[in-house]
């Protein structure tokens, strides 16, 4: 009895564990992507047929890059979930993208196809050798005839003619093969090709209730993807308000092609914390530009748009961080890599910068789908567009250069939850170049420069009637009158700010009288001369200077000044 009692309960113990488990491998698809600024949340779902009791869903065709500590797991019926894991499949690998395939079968016969040329030749290369140590037909003591010679030079020549030929046409054909198999491997790192040996997949196992049909979601967080904002600022003419295109380039190296998603894009930390978060103490205090005295440390510096790197008007060449080659196309000067932190990843060649954005993390909805493949390429997205109001001005420094700047101060843009990034600039349907949205900057104006106006032509003039140079005594006097022009071409009123300026000494020889600034208002520290002038359409305005400098005869003073440049030399 004590035998079959241990009989009984070791086969009912069998019998507990060993439950049948119905595994099912399933092919889900992505419904849509969450993408930070770095890293994405993916979204996938599948309907599956579910037996009562235990089922091991595998789902397949996960990227390599998931973070498998991020996985979750629902359903819209009531089932139990036991486990969720994941596990690399080392067999069932394949390429998902039809071109890679028939890139990859093409350079294989490519390289079948020269390895057969190659024994070819070799053959012939035989051959030729053969013919070489085989040149004599008699003995060394046996004299040839000359008829015996003729016909054995010729039979040579004639045949080892032919083996060269007939090997030079071989390495033509091996060249133009390999030529031919290395465009097609470049084209394989254009799509961005990996050899790998692995899959990743998930693996969930759920009780169900009873036979179903169920759908599931599946998320999961993944590396290698992200965003950059990037926008268009128009500006059609200077009366009516300023278009801004808010867009955003994303870029995709996931392993898996995002086909016909629905796209979010966020500048929430995808690795933030679960902890409530505690507030620190608020300390504001003075920037240390704040106690300069130029016009660029009061608040009026202007962001001058370029197509080559991001500079100011008048300073802060640091503004604006370096941005990555691969998504904006464009390189930072040094003064932007000495400022920022890049950090390069080396395995997938996309550079990253560090920017700051609200503490508060905005989510955008792309309203239609979009189709991002894995190439680490930057793709397109349009976000939304805002209308913006701006107030448009005009400077000129006519000593410096004939055009006036049109200027503009764009408000109500604090409050779009702009993200710091590129910006093209345009100008009556012109491109002006490039510029950069810094959006931590406090400020609630965008301070931007729209280049050159052609249409508001200025003019500095030497009036030679009224200058002169004299000697009196041990002195000399020098007097300068210049005579400034400025005029509106435009149809409608405009505002410029003109300026000029009066030389300032630096040596108690040197004496500067100032004759006439016609009303300027004058800083005795710079020497600048400032008008502020309203311009009606086809109005023009002009202006008088003049001064006077006294110096020791002895002594050269330059008032002109000079630019260096790079010319030919012959």
């Amino acid at each position: 009895m004590k035998y079959i009692l241990l009989t009984i309960l070791f086969t009912t113990s069998i019998a507990g564990f060993s439950q049948e488990i119905t595994t099912s491998r399933i092919s889900s698809k992505i419904e849509a992507i969450t993408v930070f600024l770095t890293g994405g949340e993916v979204h996938r779902t599948a309907s599956i047929n579910l037996k009562k009791g235990r089922n091991k869903l595998v789902f397949t065709e996960i990227s390599t890059v998931a973070d498998n500590k991020s996985i979750q797991f629902s359903s819209e019926t009531d089932l139990s979930l036991v486990s969720v894991s994941s596990e690399i499949d080392y067999l069932s690998v394949s390429d998902r993208n039809p071109r890679i395939k028939t890139i990859k079968d093409s350079i294989q016969l490519l390289s079948d196809e020269v390895v057969d040329l190659q024994n070819e030749k070799s053959a012939y290369q035989v051959e030729r050798q053969l013919l070489e140590q085989n040149k004599s037909i008699k003995g060394d003591q046996q004299n040839l005839t000359v008829e015996e010679l003729s016909a054995m030079a010729a039979y040579y020549r004639k045949h080892i003619m032919e083996i060269n030929k007939t090997m030079t046409q071989y390495d033509l054909r091996i060249r133009k093969k390999n030529n031919l198999k290395y465009r097609y491997q470049n084209q394989l790192t254009e799509l961005n090709y990996k050899e790998t040996i692995k899959s990743n997949q998930i693996v969930v196992i759920v009780d169900a209730p009873t036979t179903e049909t169920a759908t599931v979601n599946l998320k999961y967080m993944v590396s290698n993807c992200g965003w950059q904002a990037n926008y268009d600022l128009r500006a059609n003419n200077i009366k009516d308000k300023i278009s801004l295109k808010y867009k955003a380039k994303v870029y995709n190296n996931t392993g898996n092609d995002w086909a016909d998603v629905n796209l979010f894009l966020s500048t929430s930390d995808p690795n933030i914390s679960a902890s409530a978060p505690e507030l620190a103490p608020w300390y504001l205090n003075y920037n240390s530009l704040m106690n300069q005295t130029s016009d660029a440390y009061q608040g009026n510096e202007y962001v001058v748009p370029d197509n080559r790197a991001y500079k100011k008007y008048y300073q802060n060449w640091n503004a604006a961080p370096q941005i990555s080659q691969n998504l904006d196309g464009i390189y930072a000067t040094d003064n932007y890599e000495q400022s920022q932190e890049t950090v390069a990843n080396p395995e997938d060649n996309i550079k990253f910068t560090n920017i700051e954005v609200s503490q508060l993390s905005t989510t955008f909805e792309i309203e239609k789908q979009y189709s991002i493949p894995s190439d680490a390429k930057p793709y397109l997205v349009d976000i939304t567009e805002h209308s913006l109001t701006a107030t448009f001005s005009h400077k000129a420094v006519p000593k410096l250069d004939k055009d006036a700047f049109l200027l503009a101060n764009i408000v109500g843009w604090e409050s779009l939850d702009l993200v710091p990034g590129p910006t093209q600039v345009y100008f009556s349907e012109a491109f002006v170049g490039q510029s950069y949205i810094n959006t931590s900057n406090v400020s609630d104006t965008l301070r931007l420069s729209f280049g050159r106006d052609t249409k508001i032509p200025v003019s500095r003039k030497l009036m030679q009637e009224f200058s002169d140079k004299k000697v009196i005594g041990s002195n000399r006097k020098d007097n300068y009158t210049y005579k400034i022009i400025a005029k509106n071409n435009r149809d409608i009123p405009i505002r410029l700010n003109l300026y000029d300026q009066i030389p300032i000494s630096q040596d108690s020889d040197i004496s500067i009288t100032i004759n006439e600034t016609s009303d300027a208002t004058y800083n005795e520290t710079s020497g600048k001369l400032t008008w502020l002038l309203n311009l009606k359409p086809g109005e023009s305005k002009s202006y008088q200077i003049s001064f006077t400098i006294k110096y020791p005869k002895d002594k050269t003073i330059r008032v002109k000044k000079y630019r260096t440049i790079s010319c030919p030399s012959f």
